[in-house]
């Protein structure tokens, strides 16, 4: 098993068989409103902001986000990683987004100033031994403990919330907490937020009656209805209209709908499992999202780490998605070569596991390129890419990224003459994925069709 972290599954004789390893760390408060208060953790991640709920080291700085900054030991190095707060993250006087700290490194985070240390201190915490959860794959730490956690509340009817960028399989986490779950032979039901134009969502949700709006021919339950004694996955969860989630609050609350254009309520017995691609806390700083209906629904917080964070699962990855989709192809195709397997694991994967399972179909039947090292690719010319020895490695490698994916954003558009869905088509990544990048760079298209 490859580790990416100072950690390491040991086998002992508990009831998973294995047990993870990690040093700690200890943060302090050298200024600001919270100076003198001091914490230590293990780093598996350690998540610090003024939230509460979510935060392992809660800061009451009012300048400081919810989530502002995320820490790990990664080897021997302490990894940085500012969760898009609204007064950024700097290391030692230098802005970053995702960065390696030195030993005593000053972290300052709004109006605080924080100083971490990594200790000797080794602490142990338990380690599903299985490599797999419902549809889910993987045999990476990172998974491992996504394992732990699923497994734990399976069993369970909590609430669930589950964060991750999109494609990392969180509706196949919905369903394999629904499979596991004593609610198994009910209904799982799946209501994408971002689906639905606002207008409908109120109806879909909670059912009309005939005649309560133009249109309605014939009364209708929503899907808390159809749900009942199953379990209701909200995909999208942050798409949510602000003016009706004190709806969603009350009848979390209550356990009971009511139609539109009906005074009577019904009881219904569902276990909600919600997800979202964006943070619901940076939505409260930023009054999209109440406050109140995130801890209805953060009961359990799973985070679904994004592929990059676990390249080395992207072997099994690619062999499960071949035979899954040899199956179904009338004439087989042979397995990929070890080295274009290779390449993909160098690869940023942006669209996650989804696309990792889109290149895969892709080569399968239509062939796959002669990977990079056995291609002639010219090296950029010296001094092109604005290599400084006085700029810290890992910033100029961000700006570097940046730049090339402005320009690459901005040809395609060039190309597709500004129609946003083929400019993605072309990039070869999602839609969403490409309109959240044009709104970072600013940039605009011609047509969203």
């Amino acid at each position: 098993m490859s580790i990416n972290e100072r950690t390491e599954p040991v086998e002992d004789h508990g009831p998973t068989g294995f047990k993870l390893r990690s040093r700690k760390i200890r943060i302090e408060v050298v200024k600001g409103p919270d100076m003198g208060r001091s914490v230590e953790l293990p780093a598996l991640s350690v998540s610090i902001g003024s939230g509460g709920k979510g935060c392992d080291f809660v800061l009451t700085d009012p300048t400081v986000s919810r989530i502002h900054l995320h820490l790990r030991i990664e080897r021997d190095a302490l990894r940085v990683i500012d969760a898009d707060s609204r007064n950024g993250t700097r290391i030692d006087g230098t802005a970053i987004r995702d960065a390696y700290a030195r030993p005593d490194s000053l972290i300052v985070i709004g109006n605080t100033t924080l100083r971490l240390r990594m200790l000797s201190d080794v602490v142990e915490l338990p380690l599903s031994p299985r490599d797999r959860f419902g549809r889910m794959l993987g045999q990476s730490i990172a998974m491992r403990r996504v394992f732990t956690l699923l497994e734990r509340c399976a069993a369970t009817l909590s609430t669930v919330l589950i964060e991750g960028e999109t494609g990392t399989g969180k509706e196949l986490v919905a369903r394999g907490l629904h499979d596991a779950s004593p609610r198994a032979d009910g209904p799982f039901q799946v209501f994408d937020c971002s689906a639905v134009a606002p207008s409908l969502i109120e109806s879909a949700l909670f059912g009309h009656m005939k005649g309560s709006f133009t249109g309605a021919t014939a009364d209708h339950p929503g899907v808390f209805e159809t749900a009942n004694g199953g379990t209701l996955f909200l995909d999208e969860l942050g798409e949510l209209p602000l003016e009706l989630q004190p709806k969603l609050l009350r009848v979390l609350q209550d356990k009971e709908v009511r139609r539109l254009g009906s005074n009577v309520s019904r009881e219904v017995d569902v276990r909600i499992v919600a997800a979202t691609n964006r943070s619901l806390l940076r939505e409260i700083d930023r009054n999209r999202f109440r406050e109140d209906l995130y801890y209805r629904l953060a009961v359990i917080t799973v985070r679904l780490p994004p592929l990059r964070e676990r390249a080395e699962d992207i072997p099994v990855l690619v062999r499960h998605f071949e035979e899954d989709l040899n199956a179904r192809l009338s004439v087989p195709s042979p397995p990929l070569p070890d080295s274009v397997v290779k390449e993909l694991c160098s690869q940023a994967w942006p669209g996650n596991v989804r696309e990792l399972r889109n290149a895969v179909e892709r080569m399968l039947t239509i062939g796959h390129p002669t990977p990079v090292e056995e291609q002639s690719i010219p090296s950029p010319a010296p001094g092109a890419l604005g290599v400084s020895l006085a700029e810290p490695l890992l910033t100029g490698r961000e700006r570097v990224v940046e730049a090339y994916e402005r320009e690459y954003i901005t040809l395609a558009l060039e190309e597709t003459g500004g129609n946003i869905s083929r400019a993605a088509t072309l990039a070869k990544v999602g839609r969403k994925f490409f309109q959240q990048a044009m709104k970072r760079y600013g940039l605009r298209g011609d047509s969203e069709d």
